[in-house]
Protein backbone atom coordinates (compact mmCIF):
# COMPACT_ATOMS: atom_id res chain seq x y z
CA UNK A 1 0.00 0.00 0.00
CA UNK A 2 1.35 3.87 -0.39
CA UNK A 3 0.36 6.59 1.06
CA UNK A 4 -3.19 6.43 1.44
CA UNK A 5 -5.65 7.15 4.04
CA UNK A 6 -9.55 6.94 4.08
CA UNK A 7 -12.19 7.71 6.94
CA UNK A 8 -15.42 7.67 6.95
CA UNK A 9 -17.84 9.06 8.90
CA UNK A 10 -22.22 9.27 8.86
CA UNK A 11 -23.81 12.19 11.09
CA UNK A 12 -27.33 13.87 11.22
CA UNK A 13 -26.96 17.18 9.46
CA UNK A 14 -27.53 18.60 12.29
CA UNK A 15 -25.64 21.89 12.86
CA UNK A 16 -24.55 21.45 16.46
CA UNK A 17 -22.79 18.84 15.02
CA UNK A 18 -20.80 21.12 12.86
CA UNK A 19 -18.14 22.11 15.71
CA UNK A 20 -16.95 18.91 16.89
CA UNK A 21 -16.64 17.66 13.20
CA UNK A 22 -14.74 20.98 11.90
CA UNK A 23 -12.48 20.40 15.29
CA UNK A 24 -11.92 16.38 13.68
CA UNK A 25 -10.93 17.53 10.02
CA UNK A 26 -8.71 20.70 11.00
CA UNK A 27 -6.78 18.20 13.58
CA UNK A 28 -6.26 15.54 10.91
CA UNK A 29 -5.15 17.96 8.02
CA UNK A 30 -2.86 19.23 10.80
CA UNK A 31 -1.21 15.87 10.90
CA UNK A 32 -0.65 15.06 7.64
CA UNK A 33 3.18 16.21 6.96
CA UNK A 34 2.07 17.73 3.86
CA UNK A 35 0.36 20.22 5.34
CA UNK A 36 1.69 20.46 9.02
CA UNK A 37 3.88 22.82 8.82
CA UNK A 38 1.41 25.15 6.28
CA UNK A 39 -1.23 26.52 8.77
CA UNK A 40 -2.52 28.50 5.95
CA UNK A 41 -3.97 25.98 4.04
CA UNK A 42 -4.73 23.89 7.23
CA UNK A 43 -7.19 26.99 8.04
CA UNK A 44 -8.28 27.15 4.39
CA UNK A 45 -9.12 23.62 4.25
CA UNK A 46 -11.12 23.83 7.57
CA UNK A 47 -12.95 26.68 6.62
CA UNK A 48 -14.04 24.83 3.17
CA UNK A 49 -15.31 21.89 5.01
CA UNK A 50 -17.08 24.22 7.53
CA UNK A 51 -18.89 26.03 4.82
CA UNK A 52 -20.06 22.79 3.10
CA UNK A 53 -21.28 21.00 6.05
CA UNK A 54 -22.96 24.10 7.43
CA UNK A 55 -24.93 24.37 4.15
CA UNK A 56 -25.94 21.30 3.91
CA UNK A 57 -27.01 21.28 7.26
CA UNK A 58 -28.87 24.64 6.83
CA UNK A 59 -30.23 24.26 2.99
CA UNK A 60 -30.32 20.65 2.33
CA UNK A 61 -32.80 19.55 4.67
CA UNK A 62 -35.04 22.94 5.36
CA UNK A 63 -38.43 20.39 6.08
CA UNK A 64 -37.12 20.64 9.95
CA UNK A 65 -36.52 16.24 9.55
CA UNK A 66 -32.51 16.39 9.20
CA UNK A 67 -31.02 13.76 6.76
CA UNK A 68 -28.28 12.11 6.97
CA UNK A 69 -24.29 13.61 5.67
CA UNK A 70 -22.04 11.29 4.76
CA UNK A 71 -18.23 12.65 5.17
CA UNK A 72 -15.60 10.87 3.30
CA UNK A 73 -12.10 12.05 3.54
CA UNK A 74 -9.26 10.72 1.70
CA UNK A 75 -5.66 11.23 0.85
CA UNK A 76 -4.13 9.36 -2.24
CA UNK A 77 -2.84 9.65 -5.51
CA UNK A 78 -1.08 13.41 -4.41
CA UNK A 79 -4.29 14.80 -3.24
CA UNK A 80 -6.50 14.76 0.02
CA UNK A 81 -10.47 15.00 -0.90
CA UNK A 82 -13.14 15.92 1.37
CA UNK A 83 -16.46 14.10 0.07
CA UNK A 84 -19.73 14.98 1.57
CA UNK A 85 -22.75 13.11 0.34
CA UNK A 86 -26.83 14.04 1.09
CA UNK A 87 -30.23 13.04 0.43
CA UNK A 88 -31.50 16.14 0.52
CA UNK A 89 -32.47 18.89 -2.10
CA UNK A 90 -30.89 19.40 -4.99
CA UNK A 91 -28.55 22.03 -4.96
CA UNK A 92 -25.18 22.51 -7.97
CA UNK A 93 -22.94 24.89 -6.04
CA UNK A 94 -20.71 24.45 -9.02
CA UNK A 95 -23.69 26.81 -10.80
CA UNK A 96 -23.33 29.77 -8.25
CA UNK A 97 -22.22 33.01 -9.50
CA UNK A 98 -19.50 34.88 -7.80
CA UNK A 99 -21.10 37.27 -4.96
CA UNK A 100 -21.50 40.68 -5.82
CA UNK A 101 -19.06 42.34 -2.28
CA UNK A 102 -20.55 45.67 -2.85
CA UNK A 103 -23.82 44.69 -1.89
CA UNK A 104 -23.26 41.50 0.55
CA UNK A 105 -25.90 40.26 2.55
CA UNK A 106 -25.47 37.54 5.73
CA UNK A 107 -24.60 34.86 3.84
CA UNK A 108 -23.44 34.45 0.64
CA UNK A 109 -19.85 34.49 0.54
CA UNK A 110 -19.51 30.03 1.52
CA UNK A 111 -19.08 28.86 -2.14
CA UNK A 112 -16.98 31.10 -2.87
CA UNK A 113 -14.54 30.98 -0.21
CA UNK A 114 -14.57 26.83 -1.05
CA UNK A 115 -13.63 28.05 -4.48
CA UNK A 116 -10.96 30.20 -3.33
CA UNK A 117 -9.62 27.77 -0.94
CA UNK A 118 -9.89 24.45 -2.37
CA UNK A 119 -7.91 23.72 -5.72
CA UNK A 120 -11.29 21.19 -7.29
CA UNK A 121 -15.11 21.71 -5.87
CA UNK A 122 -16.94 19.12 -7.65
CA UNK A 123 -20.66 18.26 -7.53
CA UNK A 124 -22.17 15.58 -8.70
CA UNK A 125 -25.99 14.29 -8.16
CA UNK A 126 -26.10 10.37 -8.25
CA UNK A 127 -28.72 8.11 -9.21
CA UNK A 128 -30.26 7.57 -5.82
CA UNK A 129 -31.15 11.44 -5.53
CA UNK A 130 -28.23 12.10 -3.51
CA UNK A 131 -26.15 15.25 -3.71
CA UNK A 132 -21.68 14.80 -3.70
CA UNK A 133 -19.91 17.85 -2.92
CA UNK A 134 -16.31 17.19 -3.20
CA UNK A 135 -13.21 19.05 -2.34
CA UNK A 136 -10.33 18.78 -3.31
CA UNK A 137 -6.71 20.01 -2.26
CA UNK A 138 -3.92 18.72 -4.39
CA UNK A 139 -0.69 17.57 -2.42
CA UNK A 140 2.42 18.78 -4.03
CA UNK A 141 5.55 15.92 -4.81
CA UNK A 142 7.55 17.11 -2.35
CA UNK A 143 5.38 17.20 0.46
CA UNK A 144 4.37 13.69 -0.26
CA UNK A 145 7.03 12.23 2.76
CA UNK A 146 4.19 10.09 5.17
CA UNK A 147 3.36 6.83 4.97
CA UNK A 148 0.10 5.62 6.97
CA UNK A 149 0.80 2.18 9.24
CA UNK A 150 -1.28 0.52 11.87
CA UNK A 151 -0.40 -0.55 14.82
Amino acid sequence: MGQELYIKIEVKAEIFLLRPLDIFVRNLVKQLPAFSSDQDTVDSIELAFNEAYANISRHAYKSGVKGPVQIEIFVKDRMLEIRLEDNGENFNPTEVKEPDFQNLGESGLGIWLMKQFMDDLVYESGERGQNVLRLIKRIPDEKMSWSVGCS
